[in-house]
This record gives C-alpha cells, structure tokens and sequence, in this order.
C-alpha cells in the first residue's frame, strides 16, 4: 500500500476515477491543455493550452521541419516523429497543410532504397530555410511538453499533485 503524506489542513486529496482519467488523457492529447480543464484545472489547462500551441504555430512559422521517419536512422528520427505527434491531430492537420498529405515517414521502393516525393522534397527545402532549426526545436518542444502535461495530469487525476 502506498503511503501518502498526509495534506495540509484544509486541504482535501481527491483521485478522478479511471474513466475521468482516461478521459483527461485523451482530451489533453487531443487539445493540449483539456486535460487539466476536465480534471477542474480550466486556468491552468488554458495556459497550458496558449503555451503549447503557441509553440507549435512559432515551429509552423519558422519553417520547422516535420520530422519523417528514415529507415537509414529509424531510432532517431522515430523520436522525432514521435516529438512530433505530442500536440496530437495538430501534428496531422499541419502535414496536410504543408505537405499535402500525412507523411510520417520516407517512401521507400520495394528494394527498401529511399526515393524522392513531394514529402522528401518539402522537408528538405524547409530544411534549407534560415530559420528551419530554430522553428524544428518549437515544433518538437510544444510536442514533449505536451507529454509532460499528460504525466502532470494522470499526477493531479491520482492526486499526488494539486
């Protein structure tokens, strides 16, 4: 059994059940911030949510590379993708707006050798911009802060945080 250290007087701990958990998870994955505003954290989800997604619009402004998945690195560029898909549908939507489809990864030919497609082609000029790295790093921040809002809202539906 866990022990927990009992709270400050006044103050009462309370868990969210399993259901109201799940649901702040995938709401918090879904619009970054929802989650804390489901579990009664509105202010706080708010400017989690201004915080995230204004992160992402610098990235999307800065020319911040998408990351695509590369057989030639798989580990690594997998972890940016997966930076990628922290601000969760966002991720979508803004592939299909610059790449005209959901591209996560770079097509290869049935001999497992890369070739060149419209994704291939917008990554690699967004990657010549002057600004491209610094918009990839707000791209991938908005997305690992998002993650970390999803542990900081399962801690608060737990009630080991308030």
């Amino acid at each position: 059994m866990e022990s927990r250290p009992d709270p400050a007087p006044g103050f009462d701990v309370r868990t969210a059940s399993a259901p109201k958990t799940a649901l702040a998870l995938l709401g918090g994955w879904l619009l970054p911030g929802l989650g804390h505003v489901v579990l009664g954290r509105v202010r706080r989800g708010a400017l989690f949510c201004i915080l995230v997604m204004g992160s992402f619009a610098l990235g999307m402004a800065h020319d911040g590379r998408l990351a695509l998945r590369d057989g030639r690195q798989p580990f690594l560029t997998l972890l940016q993708v997966a930076a990628n898909l922290g601000v969760g549908p966002a991720d979508a939507v803004a592939r299909l707006a610059v790449y005209g489809e959901a591209a996560y990864a770079i097509p290869q030919d049935d001999s497992g050798a890369a070739y060149e497609s419209r994704p291939v082609r917008i990554f690699r000029e967004r990657s010549r911009a002057a600004l491209s790295a610094y918009g990839t790093a707000y791209l991938w921040t908005a997305g690992l802060m998002n993650f970390l809002l999803l542990f900081d809202a399962w801690d608060i539906a737990r009630g080991r945080k308030t």
